[in-house]
């Protein structure tokens, strides 16, 4: 590859794609951090820490995979970094993880769920308020079937109440 072609390419890679990636690897490694606080456990005894690592880890790995594979050569989108909606997607997706986080364990499980569904669906290109309710109450159903009734963790529903 020649020099004049290593520019080229460098002038052609998508910034929101990177800035995506920065940030679910920035979410991953947060909580890595936190979940190394935690008893880690084996994986036939999982202690507390062990699913948020494995979380993490798979977040750092996303989040080079977006900034690796997303940016990379625009040719055929000569304005994908001031396309609105790839910005959008790519800046409320992680913003609406944060947003689950924080909501967690101050909140609990279903006030956490619905802002993550409430942050991310602005993205969503063909979304309509109908489809954002139904899935701001089906998710927290879901995470309380899967997670608290199938798996036994520990979640508050709604903080205060349950």
């Amino acid at each position: 590859m020649t020099p004049r072609r290593i520019l080229d390419v460098r002038h052609r890679l998508d910034p929101s794609a990177i800035v995506a990636g920065g940030l679910m690897g920035l979410i991953g490694a947060f909580v890595i951090a936190q979940a190394l606080g935690m008893q880690l456990g084996s994986p036939s005894r999982m202690g507390p820490g062990y699913y948020p690592l494995l979380l993490g880890i798979a977040c750092v790995g996303l989040g080079l995979c977006i900034a690796i594979f997303e940016a990379r050569g625009t040719e055929d989108r000569p304005d994908a970094d001031r396309d609105p909606a790839a910005w959008k997607s790519r800046l409320l997706v992680p913003a609406s993880m944060i947003a689950f986080a924080l909501l967690l364990e101050r909140a609990g499980l279903a006030p956490a769920c619905i802002a993550l569904v409430c942050v991310a669906s602005p993205a969503a290109p063909r979304r309509t308020v109908a489809g954002t309710v139904a899935l701001a109450v089906a998710t927290p159903v879901l995470a309380w079937l899967i997670f608290v009734l199938g798996l036994g963790l520990p979640f508050t529903v709604v903080e205060g109440l349950l």
